[in-house]
């Protein structure tokens, strides 16, 4: 049985390759802005909100299949399981590549079209990179794989920002994604294939033993994925077609932001399918229970004190970071935070159903969001441009906590035992209160630099007296997570 010790020392490795990327697009972004202009960006938006689905229908899926099978396997039919699944990631990208390469040709034109053009580039170097990433997350090496994340994020970078400069413009940026996906798929590829003691072989393939229950998972899994990508990328294109590129680029300002805050539970989503894949097979509901609780209310605790600080000090971030035309994403940015919540909270439940099966019960939570979104964004944009879009998204983004919460009840999981939601609300909105006072009482360079620290420290002292997070606990996670560390080495 996975226990808390390994699931932590898992989630470190995902959230300090996330971290790293976190880190460096937050130095890319704002060099990217003044080099492309705000239509420049607003087309690198649409670009990126094509990128995304596109690589998830690639992949079928069969990054989630690949970890949850071979974590289930051993021996040589775990090798059965990767050599099949890496004939299949390579099958997806000879049918897939020729066709979205076809629709850009018939449907796009220009700058646009060169740009998707080298972002198919990126979605081959990420086909690599899952499949690689999948087994070894399965041997639970997430430590080997997760670095290439900020590897990746720093070479397209720098190559997409030259070339970017030096008249390219977004073609250039995508030229970079393409050669930083590139390189960090066709490395992921080779460290899988090392640690797994295999190579290519049509031997070693299982077709017909694994091809059919690796795709009937991933298949049902990119359908959910698919649904997750559009519950943040729907409006964005609605955006674009309802408003000019300068004003997409102020929303995805504001998007950009918020995606920023979802690095804690996107880190623990990574790691939760293949470490309680084991506890469904041996029915241990109480035990996932625990764990999923536990998790949650990590999660929670951190993300709210991110809402708090970037609700408040939102307009000084964003004419800083982006510039000053971007004031307009003030306001769609507050509005999406309460939704950031909500969509974190989602982030940690569904891959717990997920690596049960619960596929179908997933299906329903999500899509009946994504329904409300789209329904919204439709009706909201017209009239009330991106503010409506922001409070469309926001509110599907929250009906995601309500439906997951819902949908994992339905399994008898309780994702809230033991989470003092009145306490961590209060909190939370304590810390925004005592941050909206000493905003006036500074300049600019004191409400970025130095309130978020006596932000923190109240929200620690809080969190401590209301027995929210105590120091007690963090230290017992420490020592938890020193000791697996020690004792894998040995």
């Amino acid at each position: 049985m996975a226990d808390d010790d390994e699931i932590l020392k898992g989630y470190l490795s995902v959230f300090t390759g996330d971290l790293g990327r976190l880190l460096i697009f937050a130095a890319f972004i704002p060099v990217l802005t003044r080099t492309v202009g705000e239509a420049g960006f607003g087309r690198y938006a649409l670009v990126m909100a094509i990128f995304a689905p596109s690589r998830k229908i690639l992949n079928m899926g069969l990054f989630e299949a690949t970890k949850t099978f071979a974590s289930r396997e051993d021996g040589e039919e775990r090798g059965r399981v990767i050599a099949t699944s890496f004939a299949l990631h390579a099958g997806m990208l000879v049918v897939g590549i020729p066709l979205l390469a076809v629709g850009f040709t018939i449907f796009t034109d220009g700058a646009l079209r060169a740009a998707l053009y080298l972002m198919l580039g990126a979605v081959v170097g990420e086909q690599f990179y899952y499949f690689g990433r999948g087994v070894l997350h399965a041997y639970k090496r997430e430590a080997v794989v997760e670095p290439l994340i900020p590897v990746r994020s720093v070479i397209l970078a720098v190559v997409g920002l030259t070339l970017a400069s030096q008249g390219y413009g977004v073609p250039g940026v995508f030229a970079g994604f393409a050669t930083g996906f590139l390189l960090t798929g066709v490395l992921s590829t080779l460290l899988a294939f090392r640690e797994a003691g295999l190579v290519p072989s049509p031997k070693r393939l299982a077709l017909s033993i694994y091809a059919r229950p690796l795709l009937r998972f991933g298949v049902q899994t990119m359908a959910l994925v698919l649904l997750l990508t559009s519950m943040y990328k729907v409006d964005i294109l609605l955006v674009s077609y309802f408003e000019g590129a300068a004003t997409t680029g102020h929303y995805r300002a504001a998007l950009q932001v918020s995606e920023f805050m979802w690095v804690v539970s996107v880190a623990m989503e990574q790691v939760m399918i293949q470490s309680t894949a084991v506890m469904w097979e041996e029915e241990a509901t109480s035990e996932l229970t625990a764990l999923l609780s536990r998790m949650l209310r990590y999660v929670v605790v951190i993300t709210v004190l991110l809402v708090a600080g970037v609700f408040v000090l939102s307009e000084q971030f964003l004419t800083l970071y982006f510039g000053p035309a971007y004031e307009a994403s003030v306001l769609p940015l507050r509005v999406l935070l309460p939704g950031v919540l909500g969509f974190a909270i989602a982030r940690v439940i569904w891959p717990v159903l997920q690596a049960g099966g619960h596929l179908r019960t997933l299906l329903f939570a999500t899509g009946s969001a994504v329904v409300l979104n789209v329904v919204l964004n439709l009706v909201l944009i017209p009239e009330f441009g991106i503010v409506g879009a922001a409070i469309a998204t926001s509110i599907a983004y929250g009906s995601m906590a309500i439906t997951h919460v819902l949908a994992a009840r339905t399994v008898d999981l309780q994702p809230f035992d033991g989470l003092p939601i009145l306490r961590v609300a209060g909190l939370g909105l304590g810390t925004i209160g005592l941050l909206w006072v000493l905003v006036p009482l500074g300049p600019w360079w004191v409400d970025l630099f130095v309130l978020p620290w006596i932000g923190l420290a109240f929200y620690a002292a809080g969190s401590q007296l209301l027995g929210v997070l105590t120091v007690d606990e963090i230290r017992g996670l420490v020592t938890e997570f020193t000791t697996s560390g020690s004792t894998s080495e040995r």
